[in-house]
């Protein structure tokens, strides 16, 4: 887990001032603890492999507190998990998955973009291991989280 922490961590200060407000002149877009639009909700996952293959699947961002829960459901029914940050416009986030290869653990960063019918994620991802590219995926919103009155 600490690695996959780790993974988010260094991919935010590769981008500098454009997901850092410490090191952007004109400051933040938003503070901590200032109120962003919550993403919680079902989203539809599209994206491409490494090796030109179209996948498609169901994602599930919980926010809690002040992170998201991440669960992707793609392809034949392939499922993992993780942990997102969000910074602005920007949402990272860190997964892992057990393989026949043995762990794989990987990095998504999204650009979060308005749309009338909901927030719209387009991003990119890589793992390891894997062929060290990074390849594209968006998340389209389809609706919110069911109420729980607990």
């Amino acid at each position: 887990m600490y690695g996959s922490v780790l993974i988010v961590l260094s991919t935010l200060e590769l981008f500098g001032a454009s997901v850092n407000p410490q090191l952007s002149k004109d400051g933040p877009k938003s503070r901590p603890g200032e109120t962003e639009a919550d993403l919680s909700g079902y989203y539809v996952c599209k994206g491409a492999e490494a090796g030109g293959k179209n996948y498609s699947g169901i994602v599930v961002l919980t926010k809690k507190n002040e992170v998201y829960l991440i669960q992707w459901v793609v392809g034949g029914g392939s499922s993992f998990s993780g942990i997102a940050i969000r910074q602005g416009d920007n949402l990272a986030g860190a997964w892992s998955i057990t393989s026949d290869r043995g762990v794989i653990r990987g990095v998504n960063l999204y650009r979060v973009e308005s749309t009338s019918s909901g927030p719209r994620l387009v991003g990119r991802w890589s793992s390891v291991p894997g062929p060290g590219i990074q390849q594209n995926e968006t998340l389209t919103f389809l609706k919110k989280l069911d109420n729980d009155d607990d």
